[in-house]
């Protein structure tokens, strides 16, 4: 994404440009949103950066709304840089009040004169007059899957899953913007500015007052705090790792819930991180270098999990099997699409079974490692049935389950709970 950088790296190019050029990158490239918002340049910092990520977040949140107002006025899909433009006005049309809507289709259409052709530009400048009304003729009671912005196929499964009126809690939910927390494991002795408490212990709301700067990076950097949404502390909590345990952390990067565990057994035991090879095992390294202490040993074991043997534990000097274990599955991500909002863009139908058989072979592969007796805990941040509670039934109707128990389970439905969606079950192995 070479593009990026170069398009955005004169100092004329506006925080609309930068929203614009990231939409149609997201549009044509296989990357996540996170990842095209690392490639703004350095340059691209401050309130232009802010209001840049924001267009963007703000672009794809709502944007299927705004391609749903947009088919009738469009014959054939444009090409992904006007789409983006689209995108990018129509958020900012429904996010303003009418008597700014001629300013933003000016806007719109001045700025994309330099990279659209004449036709285009007369293409945005017909069609983003007639996109207010169009947008506002969207409504819950006759299109609710278009008006909250959620693909169709989702709505149709959602409805069907939860029904009706708690599908629309849900696709609401889904189009707030999401708050920041800040997980603090050692409480200073004055809280800094900006940090407000909730009702979830260790958990506190950044607010717009908080310097990340002075205040909070501090904290980060010296490994006493971890910016992490309360939903978090359900598997940790389950597991409840203890002093000296030798604990296995699988699925582990960046390291997140390690800090929960490191912390539960009061930083004195052993944790074993393992993932697959790649980018992510560096900040996991990073990570866990802020956990070891003389008391806790903190090991990085890289590979995959269905191809593990017993060899590959005993090669590095590790155990085979572990008191506790935690499997945080990869998953649809469907708890979560308030804080990752192209999760909704990303997703196709086949997915939520496609990640259901993974994480059947992934617990049946974790399982192996639970020492008898031992505790193994199953996660994953998706609301789905197929990838929770049906996924543990299987699993303990299966030859590799046949040693496990239910002991307790844990499930966050946002419009419940307040916070991101997960699922959590604690599985106790025979003795």
């Amino acid at each position: 994404m070479r593009s990026i950088k170069f398009n955005l790296s004169t100092t004329n190019a506006s925080a609309w440009d930068g929203a614009v050029t990231l939409t149609e990158a997201y549009l044509t490239e296989n990357l996540k949103a996170n990842q095209l918002l690392e490639r703004l340049p350095e340059g691209f910092s401050g309130e232009r950066r802010a209001t840049c990520q924001s267009l963007f977040l703000g672009a794809l949140r709502h944007g299927h709304r705004v391609q749903h107002a947009l088919q009738p006025f469009i014959r054939q899909k444009p090409r992904a840089l006007i789409e983006a433009i689209f995108l990018v006005a129509g958020f900012e049309i429904l996010s303003s009040p009418a008597e700014k809507h001629p300013q933003i289709v000016h806007h719109a259409v001045e700025r994309s004169k330099s990279q659209a052709a004449q036709s285009e530009t007369g293409l945005l400048n017909a069609v983003l007059r007639k996109l207010p009304e169009a947008l506002d003729a969207t409504h819950p009671s006759n299109r609710p899957d278009a008006y909250f912005s959620t693909p169709k196929w989702l709505f149709k499964r959602w409805n069907k899953e939860f029904g009706p009126p708690t599908t629309i809690k849900l696709m609401e939910w889904n189009q707030r913007i999401p708050a920041t927390y800040l997980k603090l494991y050692d409480t200073p002795s004055e809280l800094p500015k900006g940090l407000e408490p909730t009702q979830w212990d260790q958990f506190y709301k950044v607010s717009a007052a908080a310097s990340w700067k002075d205040d909070l990076h501090p904290l980060l950097n010296k490994g006493n705090a971890y910016v992490k949404d309360p939903s978090t502390r359900l598997a940790p909590g389950l597991l409840a790792p203890k002093k000296g345990e030798d604990v296995l952390d699988l699925c582990a990067a960046p390291g997140g819930k390690a800090y929960d565990l490191a912390h539960l057994m009061q930083l004195e035991g052993h944790i074993v991180a393992l993932d697959l090879p790649g980018n992510r095992i560096q900040r996991l390294s990073e990570n866990l270098e802020h956990l070891a202490t003389a008391t806790l040993q903190c090991t990085i074991l890289e590979g995959d999990l269905l191809e593990l043997d017993a060899a590959a534990f005993e090669e590095q000097g590790l155990p085979v099997q572990y008191d506790a274990v935690m499997l945080d599955a990869p998953c649809s991500n469907t708890g979560v699409i308030q804080r990752r909002t192209d999760v909704k863009w990303r997703l196709r139908g086949r997915d939520v079974s496609n990640c259901a058989f993974l994480q059947k072979q992934l617990l049946a592969a974790a399982s192996l490692c639970v020492k008898p007796g031992g505790r193994l805990v199953y996660s994953t941040c998706s609301i789905e049935i197929d990838e929770n509670q049906e996924v543990v039934d299987a699993f303990l109707r299966s030859a590799a389950g046949e040693r496990f128990s239910l002991k307790d389970s844990a499930i966050s439905l946002p419009w419940e709970t307040g916070h991101d969606g997960a699922g959590a079950f604690l599985l106790i192995a025979e003795a």
